[in-house]
């Protein structure tokens, strides 16, 4: 048993599944019953979300999960010992330099040495993550490791390779749904005759069978130019979010509009995401997707008391994403990570506070953290109703500064709300 054993396996069931069933309305997973519980595995996922990805597979596997990160994450003696602690293992890439390229010999054979103790080892193929809803080229990192530690273990190893499909049906926000789909095991060892034979050969055949498991798992844009023309028909202009993680209804929608796309229609949809981008403005507010206002005003006392109560301790998070994080890949981590820690902390502070300075009896401030902590997870649509508010201003302004853009995006947007229509009618 290794020396973080129990303060790894507390930490992700207790704090880190408990968090991330707050932060999402829902996580949904698939397939985990194929799974092999007594054998060495190779977690192989698609890789969108920063290490949300990372953390959503961790919280639902049986198994001790070990997985690469970022070797600068680890550059802090403190985050270098608590990473570790958690089982993150620093890889390094070329722009860290060869000197520190060639740390990865070690990194690699210490995956090695985990998966030859029956554990589970996590590699991100795609080397580094994108937002955008396909499946990118892979790297040969992955079958490196998956071959080595068969070598080593003359082929009796019975490694596992275990493709995972992640998919969100908002990468940046919380409180949406997360499908996480686990595909069919097949073992590394059914590769020894062609590794023999032609090592890179055995490599190529490998990452091309676990890219085609993992393609139907995920939703797979397969042709970027028409990518553009995908992300408003079929993802700005959907109501029901949680549609977006559904990888086999959303496939279908994405062959469906690629036999039926144009030039033109693909040509209209980047000039639509060009203006917005160009203005700052909200492409799901300039199509005007509904919000369930009947929902919202049923609850509108809890929305509030979440708002007011969510919108002190969500600035730090504000602050680090809009002036610190580029990347906005990152965006839902930090939310994560912050809110796990700031949101509690600042209610508990604010119940101190009025027991200590206005004579509140304690139960009363007992029951005023309770009620926050539970009714916070409602903070995020509360916000987005306010958000939406003012992004409404915006394309008014829009609207008045700039009309003739605002008349062509409207055209657009009709006309792509049409096609819309017939690639679902035809799905």
């Amino acid at each position: 048993m290794r020396k973080n054993f129990l303060w790894f396996h507390l930490y992700r069931t207790i704090i880190v599944k408990f968090g991330l069933d707050l932060f999402y309305r829902k996580i949904r997973v698939e397939g985990l019953h194929k799974v092999p519980r007594k054998k060495p595995l190779l977690i192989i996922p698609n890789h969108q979300n920063s290490f949300m990805d990372a953390l959503l597979i961790t919280t639902r596997l049986h198994k001790t999960l070990s997985f690469l990160t970022r070797a600068q994450a680890f550059s802090h003696p403190f985050m270098n010992w608590y990473l570790r602690s958690l089982n993150m293992l620093p890889v390094y890439r070329v722009r860290d330099g060869i000197k520190n390229v060639q740390k990865n010999e070690e990194i690699f054979q210490e995956c090695i040495n985990r998966l030859s103790n029956n554990e589970a080892v996590l590699i991100f193929p795609e080397a580094n993550h994108d937002l955008k809803r396909r499946l990118r080229p892979f790297s040969k990192g992955f079958t490196r490791i998956a071959f080595d530690a068969e070598a080593q273990n003359n082929w009796n190893l019975d490694l596992q390779v275990v493709p995972v499909g992640l998919n969100y049906s908002d990468h940046r926000n919380s409180r949406n749904e997360v499908r996480v789909v686990f595909g069919k095991s097949f073992p590394v060892k059914s590769f020894k005759k062609k590794f023999e034979e032609d090592q890179r050969a055995a490599s190529d055949e490998l990452k091309n069978e676990v890219s085609d498991r993992l393609k139907p798992l995920v939703m797979h844009v397969s042709k970027l130019d028409q990518y553009p023309l995908v992300k408003v028909v079929l993802d700005e202009m959907e109501s029901d979010r949680a549609k977006l993680a559904n990888p086999n209804y959303m496939n279908s929608l994405v062959d469906c509009l690629q036999s039926r796309q144009t030039p033109d229609l693909i040509e209209k949809a980047e000039e639509v995401l060009k203006i917005a981008k160009e203005y700052d403005l909200s492409v799901r507010v300039l199509i005007n997707v509904k919000l369930p206002l009947l929902k919202l005003g049923l609850l509108s006392p809890l929305y509030a008391l979440a708002w007011l109560n969510g919108i002190i301790p969500y600035q730090p998070a504000r602050h680090i994403i809009k002036t610190k994080i580029k990347d906005p890949a990152f965006d839902a981590s930090i939310k994560f990570v912050l809110s796990l820690v700031i949101f509690p902390v600042f209610y508990l502070l604010v119940s101190l506070a009025m027991v200590l300075l206005l004579g509140v009896p304690g139960v009363w401030a007992l029951g005023y953290f309770t009620l926050s902590l539970f009714s916070s997870v409602l903070f995020k649509r509360a916000h987005e109703f306010v958000r939406t508010i003012k992004e409404k201003q915006k394309i008014k302004h829009f609207k008045q500064t700039h009309p003739e853009k605002y008349e062509t995006v409207q055209n657009h947007l009709a006309e792509l709300l049409v096609f819309r229509k017939e690639v679902i009618q035809g799905e």
